[in-house]
């Protein structure tokens, strides 16, 4: 696997209300995930595991709390399970976590920059 690829961004829909989006989260490819996001059928539960999800950006990092608002508006609930820590604790920041379920949030090592 090239560089490039592994810094690619790779959504698969698990099944009907699940969706496991892995890879690197950046201000390159935030439009494809926050198209996949206004994608996804509404009123129902949606499940997103983010286990293998790094966000790079600030840019990236704002699209992905909009994209997740967004599709909480439309869903009858949002789980959001095994979160990197800075988007778990933004939406908290935000007071997201009254509409939007996060479950096992990652402790991530500090990126250093």
């Amino acid at each position: 696997m090239s560089e490039s690829d592994e810094k690619s961004l790779r959504i698969e829909q698990a099944c009907c209300d699940s969706v496991v989006i892995e890879g690197e989260l950046n201000s390159e490819n935030a439009i494809e995930f926050d198209s996949f996001l206004r994608s996804l059928e509404a009123h129902r539960t949606i499940t997103l595991d983010l286990a293998g999800l790094d966000i790079e950006d600030g840019l990236a990092l704002a699209t992905a709390i909009n994209a997740l608002r967004e599709l909480r508006a439309r869903s009858a609930r949002v789980i959001v399970a095994r979160a990197p820590q800075l988007l778990g604790h933004n939406l908290y920041r935000l007071g997201l976590l009254e509409s939007i379920e996060l479950v096992d949030m990652r402790e991530d090592e500090p990126s250093g920059f």
